[in-house]
């Protein structure tokens, strides 16, 4: 089994921990820069602490690392684990900024090491069942809004975080790419800042992304009122006569077949699904479904979307891996 360090010991820290427990494989070393946090971790798992997240990724008792630390970090955190021939659970979203994107799946591609990009919506096991049941779309949509972010989050830092539409905005790219099965070619975008004045950020996008297939679909972001029936979540995905519907947080699924309107209920396994994942790469030495080029791959589109609220020009999308 790879013996495993976390960096970050906040709640998604420490959810990937217990993730990794469920599998038979829990982490030996939490790496935070405040000790308690991660020794609180390293007492709950029998494991050891440190205040030194760079000096877990030049152990050679660890073999992976699990990076759930600010966005802005992830670029050094990476490059350096994949320079020490470290595989990478790579929280998402990958990056904040292009450069940091491309050095990344650079750097990962250069040290032959395995990669996830920690895409959870897309390992959900109703997920797996609208796809099977869709087939190959030709619209959809996709929404990810939530109740409105304080100013003083650290999600909210333009430098951090980055405002909702890139921290939180990558899920909704990654389920479209899934869902719709076709590479994306075009996407045109409106919004911005709308109800965080003084924030050097974007807090709300609405868009509309083309596929190589004819598939088009609609994209809306933002941290503008939560919706208490659908939830944070929501996708839809429509073939000419069949439909369905995620919701709930992906918990919940309608299929309309053409005749009949057929309802699943599921659970958050996404986690624990996406951690299996990650192990089951290393082990099998095989590319991940969500890997570090879906994580450059989404982020990027959502800068492409940036570029085209401040143009008024669609944006190409065809250059993309």
């Amino acid at each position: 089994m790879p013996r495993i360090a976390i960096l970050g010991c906040g709640l998604i820290g420490e959810t990937h921990a217990e993730c990794l427990a469920q599998l038979g494989n829990p982490p030996v070393l939490f790496a935070d820069t405040f000790l308690h946090r991660a020794q609180k971790l390293a007492d709950k798992y029998s494991a050891h602490a440190t205040d030194d997240p760079f000096s877990a990724l030049t152990r050679l008792d660890i073999d992976a690392v699990y990076i759930c630390t600010y966005h802005d970090t992830h670029a050094p955190f990476a490059i350096e684990a994949a320079v020490n021939r470290k595989h990478i659970f790579l929280e998402k979203p990958m990056a904040l900024i292009e450069k940091d994107c491309r050095n990344i799946a650079s750097a990962v591609a250069k040290s032959g090491v395995r990669c996830v990009t920690g895409f959870k919506l897309h390992y959900y096991s109703l997920a797996r069942k609208a796809k099977e049941l869709i087939g190959t779309p030709i619209a959809l949509t996709a929404r990810v809004i939530d109740k409105r972010w304080p100013d003083d989050s650290w999600a909210n830092d333009p430098i951090k975080g980055g405002g909702n539409v890139l921290s939180q905005g990558c899920h909704a790219v990654e389920m479209l790419n899934y869902l719709a099965g076709a590479k994306p070619v075009r996407i045109f975008a409106e919004g911005g800042n709308l109800h965080h004045s003084g924030l050097d950020i974007v807090d709300t996008m609405a868009a509309t992304i083309a596929y190589d297939n004819g598939a088009v679909a609609s994209l809306f972001i933002g941290d503008v009122g939560l919706t208490e029936h659908n939830g944070k979540f929501s996708f839809q995905a429509m073939n000419g006569n069949e439909t369905v519907h995620l919701y709930r947080r992906l918990t919940r699924m309608s299929y309309f077949d053409g005749e009949n309107d057929n309802r699943f209920d599921g659970e958050e396994d996404g986690f624990l699904n996406e951690n299996r994942e990650f192990l089951t790469a290393i082990q099998e030495n095989k590319r991940p479904e969500t890997s570090e080029m879906d994580g450059l791959r989404t982020q990027m589109i959502l800068l492409r979307g940036i570029e085209a609220m401040k143009t008024g020009q669609p944006q190409s999308l065809i250059d993309l891996p």
